[in-house]
């Protein structure tokens, strides 16, 4: 129950902090929830906590900087249908560095935390996703309806 309570609470705050908010600072914003809930599901000790976050947020930054060039691979693929082999090689090569960071990082992670918290952070941080992509798409319908939007005018 509490866990729920909390759950609403953080979505609300990120529904209300997100709205406000200009793109980089929403951004921060969003990872500060995101820091909460996180630790609230690991449930860290403080010793823990300490050493968690530098390399969660090392983790991040990589992970962010990856999905930045998959992006970009992406977006200049889809201009230019010159050489289609060489889009799904260049995506298949983000794709194997990705897996290698993950990689890399369970190991590091392992230092620090213990292997259900790590079973956990995984699930938590698809839960997170999912529950802000949700809001996303919450904010969006009542946006079209409150301006007679939406896909049937």
């Amino acid at each position: 129950m509490r866990r729920t309570g909390f759950l609403i609470l953080m979505m609300v705050l990120l529904g209300i902090w997100a709205q406000a908010q200009p793109g980089g600072r929403r951004m921060e914003r969003i990872h500060a929830i995101k820091v909460a809930y996180l630790t609230d599901k690991l449930q860290l000790t403080s010793e823990q906590s300490a050493r968690f976050w530098p390399v969660y947020n090392q983790y991040e930054e990589e992970k962010m900087g990856l999905m930045r060039s998959m992006r970009k691979n992406n977006s200049v693929n889809d201009n230019t249908s010159e050489d289609p082999m060489r889009s799904i090689d260049d995506d298949i090569a983000i794709q194997e560095k990705m897996l290698d960071l993950r990689k890399k990082y369970k190991d590091e992670f392992l230092k620090v935390i213990s292997p259900q918290q790590l079973v956990t952070l995984i699930e938590s941080e698809k839960e997170f996703k999912r529950l802000l992509l949700q809001q996303m798409k919450e904010r969006r319908g009542g946006m079209d309806n409150r301006r007679g939007g939406g896909f049937m005018r």
